[in-house]
């Protein structure tokens, strides 16, 4: 039964992004509100899911493909591998603990979602992040109901050079819509990439830890427990080389958020 829902899911998903393509092709530099607008909004003012396309809440995703999405099972506390059993810390963990505390996903990296991040990253369907980035506002807020919530959100940057190619960084987007619905403030600047590394797409990690050093400059000071945001999590490379840079300047711990985690 599940799998027919997400397989449904996935097939409209891709017609729902096909027609909107069109739409969002001139948008390159947004500005700081784009995200408030309802893009999904039909003219009779309802909001419709991104996924399902029922309507929906303001929210842009519908409780019935929440629930089927969201992540659930066992995960690794800290670096958020999926686990066989209830245990707070992976083995790898607890050989050799990554640079950040924590680590909280909404998805897993599968179908659709995997679709719909690739569509919202590299062909502008940005109304895709208001919808997922509720999804892991609502796994931050339950992750914290007996801990502080950090300080201070810090986007994981892009280059210069591949933020004018791409036109935005999804990072800061989805930083953005977590601050709206957390109330934590946002520091975009204090962490920047000021090594322009490939893509890491099918590199393994050892690949991706050798590209990724030195790629990152803190310019400010920072509060003892910050969030770095991210839209997808591989190997961890691009974070644990942030949040290594970030305790070498005074931070004391770094959780990571982000949409998914392979």
């Amino acid at each position: 039964m599940v799998y027919n829902y997400i397989k449904r899911l996935s097939t409209l998903i891709q017609s729902k992004i096909t027609r909107n393509i069109s739409a969002t092709e001139s948008s390159i530099y947004l500005p700081h509100d784009y995200l408030s607008n309802d893009l999904l909004s039909n003219e009779s003012g309802l909001t419709r899911c991104s996924f399902c396309e029922l309507s929906s809440p303001k929210t842009g995703i519908c409780n019935s493909c929440s629930s089927q999405l969201i992540r659930t099972g066992y995960y690794c506390q800290q670096c958020g591998n999926s686990l066989t059993c209830k245990q707070p810390l992976c083995g790898s963990c607890l050989k050799k603990p990554p640079d950040y505390q924590r680590l909280i996903a909404a998805f897993d990296y599968h179908s659709p979602i995997d679709e719909a991040m690739s569509q919202m990253k590299f062909n502008r369907q940005l109304h895709l992040i208001k919808s997922l980035s509720y999804c892991l506002s609502q796994s931050v807020i339950m992750a914290y109901k007996e801990e502080q919530l950090p300080q201070l959100i810090l986007p994981i940057p892009l280059h210069r050079k591949r933020l004018q190619e791409r036109g935005f960084n999804q990072s800061l987007l989805i930083a953005q819509q977590l601050q709206h619905r957390i109330g934590i403030n946002i520091d975009a600047h204090s962490l920047t990439r000021i090594k322009n590394t490939p893509h890491q797409i099918g590199l393994k990690a050892v690949e991706r830890r050798r590209n990724l050093k030195g790629a990152f400059q803190i310019l400010d000071s920072l509060p003892k427990h910050i969030a770095l945001v991210d839209d997808v999590v591989t190997t961890g490379s691009t974070i644990n080389e942030a949040s290594k840079l970030c305790k070498k300047h005074g931070v004391e711990r770094v959780d990571i958020w982000c949409l998914a985690k392979t």
